[in-house]
């Protein structure tokens, strides 16, 4: 019985997971909101309010996983890579 008591729980974390992983929209909006928040110059943070979405929207590639998304974004020489789920939670890769 404790062994279909945790299936049913993986069950359910994986569908979760499914149902909250993040879109593309949703990085780009966590990456606008993460640099503003780091910015300490009023006019940069202009600047990111107002070109930061399309910018990070046209450099950034998603990698759909089912359950997480990997988000690659190539500015110039900076690579970086991000790994995404449950909508809210983000965590830069090395």
């Amino acid at each position: 019985m404790e062994i279909v008591i945790f299936w049913i729980i993986i069950g359910f974390i994986l569908i979760l997971l499914a149902v909250t992983n993040p879109s593309k929209e949703d990085f780009v909006e966590w990456v606008v909101n993460s640099s503003i928040e780091e910015s300490d110059n009023e006019w940069v943070s202009a600047g990111i309010n107002l070109f930061g979405s399309p910018v990070i929207n046209g450099v950034t590639t998603q990698q759909d996983l089912i359950f997480v998304s990997i988000f690659k974004m190539e500015l110039g020489t900076e690579k970086t890579s991000t790994l995404a789920f449950g909508k809210r939670f983000f965590i830069r890769l090395p």
